[in-house]
């Protein structure tokens, strides 16, 4: 991982990296410092990640796993930070366009005296800075920031107008005030001289030129990319696999199988809610294919892992069956392999979300001049609908069908996506929270989201566009929790030459009606993949019954109801208690579904326990038992 800073740090020789982590390589330029530490154990420690130039006094550090395209045989034998720096030397920032893989840069520039801070294309490893009177401060963790002393302190007013909107940060701001994300495919270049900063594109995947609508070249060439994507990222043994049942993940199980004739250890759990577990898809691939699987149990019980999981994020970000159904995963992993694969991505390339459905469903309703006073009513009149325990009740969809009053059509799905609008602030935030949020803008980092989308007008590849630089940040936020167990990911649906094939199928071909997805990836997989799950017809997700959990007096709901009891919420200042009470009283009596709002506010307030009040991880477990 990378720290460092433009120039206060530098200065700070006493202590500079006061980050409590192992030591790692310190360079040093000007009026600049980099640290390049371990994450805490694992395959990532092994590579060379940093190199010097002595000829120009330029420099290099990652953190993640870079991979160099089109290497030299006579470069095999050269070590990665070194090979890429001296391309960085030779062509500057076209350079990057060599680069696939998951990484984070920082490349000081010692010629022109400037410092590079560059994201790979798809925003898969992270990298964070704040600009201040001392510098600009950088780093792959916000953690490791805040010892220096050099932040401004307190809570950011976006991050926690765009947290409550969406239940995670979807642009690049933070919770920590003045901290902000290097935006996915670009990078941040600081000019020494002035300490000024500045935000540069060096990457967008494009949808101009519509591949033609030949469906069998489309599967062949669609599956050879994804078998080359599998197989480029296979390096050490044992292989270690996130295994759900669903195509993405079996799809890439299948190829690791036919590549690797030794051990894969597939790993996957079961939600022990009735309704909700599709484990045993997963199980029967496994056995198909031999690996060594595991199945893990995820009840209400392991959900309390949530402790654990708020305290390692950097931004909270909430989904109690994708969070700590990959903490359990990945601590039953630990030990057994040193990395493993994901279907993290086949979504946004196939439009398989129902968000994209619903966008397609009501585009009609969208073209037609419909008064907000009028939406407003048609929603209330949904809303009047109770809850059902069942996942897919039909009362259920219907209160979803239309998207709450007050959401702009411009950020397209994000109106499902939605829990709160600016107009519901005022009930739900204290005075103070509400001058924290006034005038920050939820909604805007989605709406630029789509700014340089240079495809066909189809009603679906801009939504796609968009999602690979905001709804992408979930997933790759989650799976930043693996590394907690040294474990490393691999995300072959990340795939640059996949991604950009991907990006050029005809939109129908994707998303065919309002809800036949990846027809023509089975297709593609027609003898090649096992048809347990090629034949499959539904699909679930990563889905456990916290709506029911949160409506019993389990564990899980005294963790949530001790982290918004009264006392706390007023000890906060964030929400007012009797806004929280009516939450919870309206949820417990079925008559609204808030599970994830209040989920949201009980993560964010552990959050804020463990990050913001200094508050130890063994508390938050004791509060969780």
């Amino acid at each position: 991982m990378l720290l460092g800073a433009s120039g206060a740090l530098s200065r700070r020789q006493d202590q500079p990296w006061s980050t409590g982590a192992a030591e790692g390589v310190v360079l040093q330029a000007d009026q600049l410092a980099l640290a390049v530490l371990p994450w805490q154990v694992g395959s990532l420690d092994a590579l060379a990640q940093s190199a010097k130039d002595a000829a120009t006094g330029s420099w290099l550090a990652f953190s993640g796993r870079p991979i160099l395209q089109n290497a030299k045989d006579d470069e095999a034998g050269g070590q990665l930070a070194e090979l890429i720096l001296a391309r960085l030397i030779e062509r500057g920032e076209a350079a990057l366009h060599d680069i696939d893989g998951v990484f984070a840069l920082a490349w000081y520039d010692a010629p022109k005296r400037r410092l590079v801070l560059v994201r790979d294309r798809f925003g898969s490893e992270p990298l964070f800075y704040a600009e201040r009177p001392e510098g600009v401060l950088f780093a792959s963790r916000i953690r490791d920031l805040r010892p220096t002393g050099l932040m401004a302190g307190g809570i950011d007013g976006l991050g926690l107008a765009e947290f409550l909107t969406y239940c995670y940060v979807p642009g690049t701001a933070t919770l920590d005030k003045g901290v902000r994300r290097v935006p996915p495919g670009d990078m941040a270049v600081i000019d020494l001289a002035t300490n000024r900063l500045e935000l540069k594109t060096w990457y967008r995947v494009s949808f101009a030129n519509p591949h033609a609508p030949d469906e069998a070249e489309l599967a062949r060439n669609f599956r050879e990319r994804l078998e080359a994507a599998v197989v480029k990222r296979m390096t050490t043994t044992p292989i270690g696999i996130m295994l759900s049942g669903g195509m993405d993940s079996s799809a890439t199980a299948t190829f690791l199988r036919k590549h690797e004739k030794g051990t894969i250890r597939s790993f996957a759990f079961s939600c022990a809610g009735a309704g909700f577990d599709e484990s045993h898809y997963a199980a029967e691939l496994a056995k198909i294919l031999g690996t060594e699987h595991e199945t893990i149990r995820y009840g209400e019980q392991e959900a309390l892992s949530v402790g654990d999981v708020s305290a390692e994020m950097e931004v909270p970000f909430t989904d109690v069956g994708i969070n700590e159904g990959t903490w359990i995963v990945a601590r039953a992993a630990s030990g057994k392999v040193p990395f493993v694969f994901t279907g993290d991505g086949g979504d946004e390339l196939w439009a398989s979300h129902p968000v994209y459905a619903a966008q397609k469903l009501l585009a009609p309703y969208d073209a037609l001049p419909v008064p907000q006073f009028v939406h407003k009513a048609l929603t209330g009149a949904f809303n009047l609908f109770s809850d059902s325990d069942q996942k897919r009740d039909l009362k259920v969809k219907l209160k979803r069908i239309l998207p709450a009053a007050g959401l702009p059509k411009a950020i397209g799905p994000f109106r499902w996506r939605s829990y709160y609008t600016p107009d519901d602030f005022p009930s739900l935030l204290t005075p103070s929270a509400q001058g924290l949020v006034r005038g920050q803008d939820p909604f805007a980092s989605v709406v630029a989201s789509y700014d340089g989308y240079d495809g066909p007008d189809d009603g679906l590849s801009p939504h796609l566009y968009s999602d690979y630089t905001t709804t992408s940040t979930f997933y790759f936020s989650r799976l930043m929790l693996l590394r907690r167990f040294g474990i490393e990911h691999r995300l072959p649906f990340y795939d640059r030459d996949l991604v950009e094939y991907g990006a050029r199928i005809p939109a129908r071909l994707k998303l065919e009606g309002v809800e036949r997805t990846k027809r023509l990836f089975r297709v593609a997989m027609q003898g090649v993949m096992p048809e347990v799950i090629n034949g499959r017809k539904d699909k679930l997700g990563h889905s456990v019954p916290m709506k029911n959990w949160l409506r019993e007096t389990g564990p899980l709901w005294q963790w949530v109801s001790s982290h918004l009891s009264p006392e706390s919420v007023r000890q906060r200042g964030l929400f007012q208690p009797a806004a929280v009470q009516r939450l919870i009283e309206e949820h417990r009596n079925k008559r609204h579904n808030h599970s994830h709002r209040l989920w949201a506010m009980a993560v964010l307030e552990a959050w804020l326990r463990f990050h913001h009040d200094g508050v130890e991880k063994d508390q938050e477990r004791k509060a969780a038992a």
